[in-house]
């Protein structure tokens, strides 16, 4: 087979064939019309297997069976096949985007509920970093007072340009910002991050002591932690808790350090 054929097969497949039935159907069509034997032997397809592609692709009605002695089969033009079948793809489509917005009516009451429970405590691990920068925007997105962060220098210099345009949009809306970096010797801050340092309520410092974690504190009622010691746990697995106590705790963790931390 040509390459072009393998390609024309993939696309069918993609418009909901089996590889072989759309070998079959591609085959008889190029041949016209053609008994069992021959379109065995033009697609080198068993034949058993091929009997039944043959049943199937009459049941989709992509070929035409002529009533002769022996049976011969017709394929329907190329044309007219894909289009019935892109048809039949925006229909099953249809019915998937039917069916999640009903989904999401059944859940929107529940959902909505527990959005609304400010007493319920949450302890969510991340598995990992996509899932991650996910659930920080979420909190980012509701951040109105405060965030603290505190950042390994590693993930802070190599995310640098990302965090200054999200930290850029809370600070717009008045958010306090303090970030506290920790690294082993001095480095420069990038381009990117000093041109906040003009909103008063953005303060950055240093620390020579490694944190057992890096964090994010929102408005002092949601915290997100990094659940890796190791140093610059980007895409590691991470943990959300809006639990008052803990909360308070990291809180407090985070105080000490940067009462003792450097300006930058």
């Amino acid at each position: 087979m040509t390459l072009t054929f393998d390609e024309d097969i993939k696309l069918l497949t993609r418009l909901g064939l089996t590889e072989l039935q759309a070998q079959v159907y591609l085959t008889l069509a190029k041949m016209g019309k053609a008994t069992l034997r021959d379109i065995s032997s033009a697609s080198k397809a068993d034949r058993a297997n091929v009997y039944r592609v043959i049943t199937r692709l009459l049941e989709l009605n992509l070929i035409e069976k002529l009533l002769s002695t022996p049976t011969v089969f017709r394929a329907l033009p190329l044309a007219d096949g894909i289009k019935m079948l892109l048809e039949k793809k925006d229909q099953e489509h249809n019915d998937i985007k039917a069916k999640s917005r009903a989904l999401l009516l059944r859940y929107k009451e529940a959902s909505q509920d527990s959005a609304d429970d400010k007493d319920t405590s949450e302890f969510i691990l991340i598995p990992d970093g996509r899932l991650t920068k996910r659930k920080v925007a979420e909190m980012i997105n509701s951040n109105q007072k405060t965030h603290d962060i505190l950042i390994y220098w590693t993930d802070f210099k190599a995310q640098a340009k990302a965090v200054a345009a999200m930290w850029l949009k809370v600070l717009v809306r008045g958010v306090k910002v303090r970030i506290l970096v920790f690294m082993e010797k001095d480095e420069k801050l990038p381009k990117s991050v000093l041109g906040l340092r003009s909103y008063p309520q953005f303060e950055i410092r240093k620390t020579a002591t490694a944190p057992k974690a890096t964090l994010s504190i929102i408005d002092g009622r949601e915290t997100f932690l990094s659940v890796s010691p190791s140093l610059s746990p980007r895409g590691k697995p991470g943990l959300y808790v809006n639990n008052h106590g803990v909360v308070g705790l990291v809180q407090e963790y985070f105080e000490l350090t940067w009462r003792d931390a450097e300006p930058m």
